[in-house]
């Protein structure tokens, strides 16, 4: 194991449970981070999308994470690898991507509706928002 690769791993634990807790609270209390994010060097529309898309992002951490945990675990000189190994991996795989996807949609399109924050949900996606 690699200092590096925990250090990645466990990097990617704190940024998930931030970004959790950005959602929890936008979900629960209808708060808005417009100020947190006014940094960010894109268009107001894409911070907006970003927003909206925190509880997915906590979701691609956690993914990521345990993506990297799983690849640390199984060992690199094995010819022959169970079958189970490699099935967790392609279904951590597929999580992570299909994550990466549901990310894209709300930010460009706000859907699907009910994985945005109810007070959200009215909100124009960034793709929609540039026909404007």
């Amino acid at each position: 194991m690699n200092i590096v690769d925990l250090l990645g791993i466990a990097l990617l634990a704190l940024v998930g449970t931030v970004f959790l807790r950005f959602a929890r609270r936008s979900w629960r209390e209808g708060f808005s981070f417009a100020h947190r994010l006014r940094l960010m060097p894109v268009t107001d529309g894409y911070k907006a999308g970003v927003e909206r898309a925190f509880g997915v992002q906590a979701a691609f951490c956690y993914l990521l994470g345990t993506l990297g945990v799983a690849e640390l675990a199984i060992p690199s000189g094995k010819h022959s690898a169970p079958v189970w190994e490699g099935v967790v991996l392609a279904a951590l795989i597929v999580s992570v991507l299909l994550s990466i996807a549901l990310m894209l949609t709300i930010i460009w399109f706000n859907r699907p509706r009910f994985l945005v924050p109810p007070h959200m949900r009215d909100q124009h996606g960034t793709v929609s928002f540039r026909r404007r």
